[in-house]
């Protein structure tokens, strides 16, 4: 597997890249559950590189933007991350990867980037580990996943105050299980102990009538936080046991399996996502022009458009692709993002676009004030 996974990749990258241009890849998934947030980072980082040979490209050099298709697997993602650190010819080798859109094995293939002196820009939120991950060449916009509790609470106390809540979590996934224990914490900051209950999906071996029967005995609202497919079945389930059920997911579980599982029953669901920007008067202008341009953001694309732009500045300002020299770029130093100036310190973005609260109406997302 592992090695069909290599020769899949290498006809990837050797059919695509240019000796006539400074080569930029995205790592994302392209097939399964997961596609159509592949598809979004992508479409936005050619929008970025199309905008830029359109100005005469970067340092005189026109860019050429690669897809590579992890399938959100380790297996790939790192077999991925080794061939190109291990690729040193000048008209192939590698100057920024944007991704991988998931990371199980973070650590390692930020080592393997870093140790090929590849650039790297993650546009999607991290666990708090993986965000405290310093190493060269490695930046960080995406934010920190545990900040989507704080607006989970924010809203819960905007519009569900003094209901139960039920914050069902998977221990597998550690970034669920972080933000799980921040919505808790929360609750208890607030003297609101008595009003949450955590459950971690896990334990109940994927018995979802019997978490969906336990949960909404002493519950009235439901937030979710696992795999598409978990989410999709659990939810399923509390529908089915108790129509109307407020249930609250992430984005990033709303893929179109969820869609697909839940037919009519994902109407009404909440949903929380990074905000899209559409509206933050900081994007207006861009926004305004990416349209006239024929390019309309959707999502995550928002996000690998801004990672192409923001790499583009820490070599315009460092005069050089040199990987030393658009390193340092990273420390102490301030950029334009869609969402407003940034600070950076050791590769991470300051101050991050946060989360907003959607409900899926008519199929679509529609924001809630």
């Amino acid at each position: 597997m592992i090695k069909l996974a290599k020769f899949v990749l290498a006809v990837q990258l050797l059919g695509a890249v240019s000796a006539q241009a400074a080569n930029i890849a995205v790592v994302a998934p392209k097939v399964g559950a997961m596609a159509k947030f592949g598809h979004q980072l992508t479409e936005g980082a050619q929008t970025a590189v199309d905008e830029i040979n359109k100005n005469g490209g970067l340092m005189g050099e026109q860019l050429n933007l690669i897809t590579v298709d992890d399938r959100c697997e380790d297996s790939f993602a790192v077999s991925a991350a080794q061939m190109m650190a291990l690729n040193s010819s000048e008209e192939d080798k590698i100057s920024l990867v944007i991704g991988p859109y998931c990371g199980n094995e973070f650590v390692r293939i930020s080592d393997i980037y870093a140790g090929g002196k590849i650039a790297r820009i993650v546009p999607v939120p991290l666990g708090k580990v993986q965000y405290g991950l310093d190493k060269p060449g490695l930046v960080k916009i995406g934010g920190i996943m545990s900040e989507e509790a704080d607006t989970f609470f924010e809203f819960y106390q905007q519009k569900f105050s003094g209901k139960s809540v039920a914050m069902v979590y998977d221990s597998a996934l550690a970034a669920t299980a972080e933000t799980a224990h921040r919505v808790r914490e929360l609750f208890n900051e607030h003297d609101l102990s008595g009003q949450i209950m955590l459950y971690d999906a896990a334990g109940y071996a994927e018995n979802y009538e019997t978490a969906a029967k336990e949960i909404l005995l002493n519950s009235q609202i439901v937030y979710i936080l696992g795999s598409p497919e978990a989410t999709a079945r659990l939810a399923q389930k509390l529908q089915e046991e108790k129509q109307n059920t407020v249930l609250l997911i992430d984005e990033y579980m709303a893929t179109p399996y969820f869609f697909r599982e839940m037919g009519n029953f994902a109407e009404g669901v909440y949903v929380l996502a990074k905000e899209d920007l559409k509206d933050n008067p900081t994007f207006t202008e861009e926004l305004v022009r990416l349209r006239l341009a024929g390019y309309e953001p959707r999502g995550l694309g928002v996000y690998g458009y801004a990672a192409v732009r923001l790499w583009s500045e820490m070599v315009r300002r460092a005069g050089s692709f040199d990987f030393g020299k658009v390193d340092a770029q990273r420390n102490g130093k301030q950029f334009e993002l869609p969402w407003g100036k940034v600070d950076f310190v050791n590769g991470n973005a300051l101050q991050s676009s946060g989360y907003e609260v959607y409900q899926i109406v008519n199929g679509e997302y529609a924001q809630v004030d």
